[in-house]
């Protein structure tokens, strides 16, 4: 890890309904890195969104991915395994940094726990929040779709 010249940073999301936030988050992770930080993004499977969340995302994790590897702090953006593992991306990818976003707590807390018990070298960082409350997470920009969709009625 130490011999390389520039970092790799790993984030991980479910990226479901794209608002500025994900992308500030984005930016955010490749900055911490530092100059020529490389950023690995995990995006989460159908299967860990319908395990964590009780429902399945609004868009598959294909097109997810896809969306999220067309922006320009991601220089590689990968699916999640389907079976919900933290280890097997640490030691895939060798991030020197993880970054988590502000309403990633508890993840962040699995991977601190991880990253001691397994004695790795690895930062993690949490992002802060961006903007005003309200369209800043998926679930709100769906509520107000669906909203939308009612009132116009």
């Amino acid at each position: 890890m130490g011999s390389r010249a520039s970092k790799i940073v790993l984030a991980t999301g479910v990226f479901d309904i794209l608002h500025p936030g994900h992308v500030r988050f984005l930016e955010e992770s490749k900055k911490v890195g530092g100059p020529g930080a490389k950023l690995v993004v995990i995006i989460a499977s159908d299967q860990t969104v319908i395990h964590k969340k009780g429902k399945p995302p609004v868009l598959p994790q294909e097109q997810r991915r896809q969306i999220v590897s067309s922006l320009k702090p991601v220089d590689q953006a990968v699916l999640g395994r389907e079976s919900l593992d933290f280890l097997g991306p640490l030691r895939e990818y060798k991030p020197d940094i993880v970054t988590f976003g502000h309403d990633q707590r508890d993840i962040k807390k699995t991977f601190e726990k991880i990253i001691k018990r397994e004695n790795l070298r690895i930062r993690i960082v949490q992002i802060g929040h961006f903007g005003a409350r309200g369209l800043d997470s998926s679930t709100a920009v769906k509520k107000r779709i669906v909203n939308s969709v009612r009132s116009s009625r």
